[in-house]
């Protein structure tokens, strides 16, 4: 129910907004706008359900850490 709700009130906040981009022709803020809409209700979404979700210093540390090896074995330390 509480997916529903946040769903619901994502669709109003983009049917009140949107119809003033789309009639000025303001194709990239209207991109952007949707896009940002999309991430923050699915993040809503994910928040309301207090579903596990993981961090994203998990992917820095993934990109980072063969990166520091490979600097750490330049370096010789």
């Amino acid at each position: 129910m509480i997916t529903i709700t946040v769903i619901v009130v994502g669709v109003i906040v983009g049917l009140i907004d949107l119809p003033g981009l789309i009639r000025r022709k303001e194709w990239k803020e209207t991109a952007v706008y949707s896009s940002m809409l999309l991430v923050a209700t699915f993040f809503s979404v994910i928040a309301a359900n207090l579903w596990e979700f993981p961090s994203p210093l998990y992917i820095i540390m993934w990109i980072y850490e063969p990166v520091n090896q490979f600097l750490a074995n330049i370096t010789g330390t």
